[in-house]
């Protein structure tokens, strides 16, 4: 009898333990954000779409596309560094569209465990996206003179923090810091004329917009310049109608038109100026 109460109490225990062990995983597993990709309707305005494969640092293959435009020859690039999340090449399609119309070629990436990426997701971002950079610039039929960073969020600390990687790659003409993270001492670290669009919604604004743009003017002479999106939300998607709903498709057409325009025309005038030797 009490052998068999012995042998009940350790079956309990493996349950219990089998139990927590489950509450454990399903608890500590983020749940993925309900988000929709439309895929860009590129190939109307692009001569080519050109699937890029290339190797991480640690070996594992990750995949993009470089998109180039039916007119421009060797025309300008744009390398597009992600935002934080597991998002793929076509997070991007909607500022692809704009860019690619406007005769930039551009170049997305699925980031590690997305889209056609090996790995899983989770490692080494910071160390993929200068992969990515590496890759986009060594592309034949792009401009290298002509070479811009459009870096996003946690993607502008990325940049900074790499920057002179990122110049022994292929000197960029410039650099746009979309959603920007960086403040006054770590923007400095980007030597190359940068352009910064934030949110007004930001509770860190003046910090990462202003005072960040006075500070890489004061310390060099490339120029940089500031946008402030009215309306918009941290990663520059338009808020004055409401809430953005990551799971309808139509959020692609939310981008904030101020944001982007301003984006555009700071590419425009850097090409046509600051980029020629």
């Amino acid at each position: 009898m009490a052998r068999s109460l012995r042998w009940l109490r350790r079956v309990r225990a493996c349950h219990r333990l089998l139990w927590l062990t489950l509450l454990m995983i399903t608890g500590c597993t983020p749940t993925a954000r309900p988000e929709a990709r439309p895929t860009p309707n590129l190939d109307p305005i692009s001569a080519e779409r050109r699937e890029v494969v290339f190797s991480a640092d640690d070996g594992v293959t990750l995949a993009g596309e470089l998109t180039l435009p039916r007119h421009p020859n060797r025309p300008p690039l744009v390398v597009v560094i992600h935002h934080a999340g597991p998002v793929d090449r076509d997070a991007y399609g909607y500022l692809a569209e704009l860019l690619v119309d406007r005769g930039y070629a551009v170049f997305r990436f699925d980031k590690r465990g997305t889209g056609a990426s090996g790995g899983v997701y989770g490692c080494c971002e910071a160390e993929d996206a200068l992969a990515a950079y590496r890759a986009a610039v060594a592309q034949p039929g792009i401009d290298p003179q002509r070479v811009f960073i459009v870096a996003q969020s946690i993607g502008t600390r990325y940049v900074a923090a790499s920057f002179p990687e990122y110049v022994a790659a292929m000197p960029p003409c410039g650099v746009a810091l979309l959603s920007n993270l960086l403040g006054p001492v770590d923007i400095i670290a980007i030597a190359a004329p940068i352009h910064v669009i934030v949110a007004d919604s930001e509770p860190d604004r003046q910090r990462i917009g202003p005072d960040a743009v006075a500070a890489h003017n004061a310390h060099w002479s490339y120029g940089a310049s500031l946008y402030i999106a009215e309306g918009a939300e941290h990663t520059l998607f338009d808020i004055r109608d409401g809430p953005i709903d990551w799971s309808n498709p139509n959020w692609v057409q939310r981008y904030h038109r101020g944001a982007m325009a301003s984006l555009l025309n700071w590419l425009d005038e850097m090409n046509r100026s600051q980029c020629r030797t």
